[in-house]
């Protein structure tokens, strides 16, 4: 279900994600990081790391190439089942954000988050996108809030992620009240300094926790497809 019970609060421009759920384990958060990352966009200003990925994740061995038709990206986004999402995409294998890499799930299986997502999205089409993750990984349990104004407006959605399904709800209290919110905040500014003089600060997983990453989703869904013996 994604419609929710306030349809009338715009979003805006950059609405605010807020997630607080169960933990998952190694696998499910490898399977949910893979399969929610933008395949088509995986670039960074690191470009070492850019070569690292392309050989880990495109399975390239040419060192000079990080940039790949979009006909050769489309058929790894089918191999590794990778959702079509636009705002709810997690970025914990690189990303040129100036907070680093970002998710509503991290490599260690914690489920949360709270950043801006964007642009202009509607809460029905938040909704359909939880829907999309909640069938595709039916062991989560979270809820979801998203907040206009970048965060500093009213509560527009909210969504009960569970079973393999993402149900919308009346919004209720925050899940992170303002005060507790301006203390992450003055947090993930005094990261952005340091990340500044960090020249590794757009990487968000080890070469080696990546290659575990992909091999795991592959094997996982190769396992799949398999006939079954009779």
């Amino acid at each position: 279900m994604s419609t929710s019970e306030n349809p009338y609060i715009d979003p805006g421009k950059w609405p605010h994600l807020i997630v607080a759920g169960e933990p998952v384990t190694e696998e499910q958060a490898d399977e949910i990081l893979i399969r929610t990352c933008v395949l088509y966009y995986l670039h960074c200003n690191d470009h070492d790391w850019d070569h690292i990925v392309a050989r880990i994740v495109f399975k390239n061995e040419r060192a000079a190439e990080t940039d790949f038709p979009f006909q050769q990206v489309r058929d790894r986004v089918m191999e590794l089942g990778v959702l079509n999402l636009e705002y709810l995409e997690t970025y914990r294998i690189a990303s040129s954000w100036i907070g680093g890499p970002r998710g509503w799930c991290d490599w260690d299986g914690r489920i949360g988050s709270a950043y801006n997502i964007g642009k202009w999205p509607s809460v029905e089409e938040v909704g359909d996108e939880w829907s999309q993750i909640a069938a595709a990984f039916p062991y989560l349990d979270l809820t979801a809030q998203l907040v206009s104004e970048d965060g500093t407006g009213r509560l527009c959605g909210q969504w009960r992620v569970k079973d393999g399904v993402a149900t919308a709800e009346v919004p209720g209290a925050r899940l992170t009240r303002p005060e507790q919110q301006q203390k992450a905040d003055k947090a993930r500014m005094a990261r952005f300094a340091e990340q500044l003089f960090n020249p590794t600060s757009e990487r968000g997983v080890s070469p080696e926790r990546l290659q575990q990453a992909i091999d795991r989703v592959e094997g996982k869904r190769r396992a799949a497809s398999s006939p079954r013996p009779t």
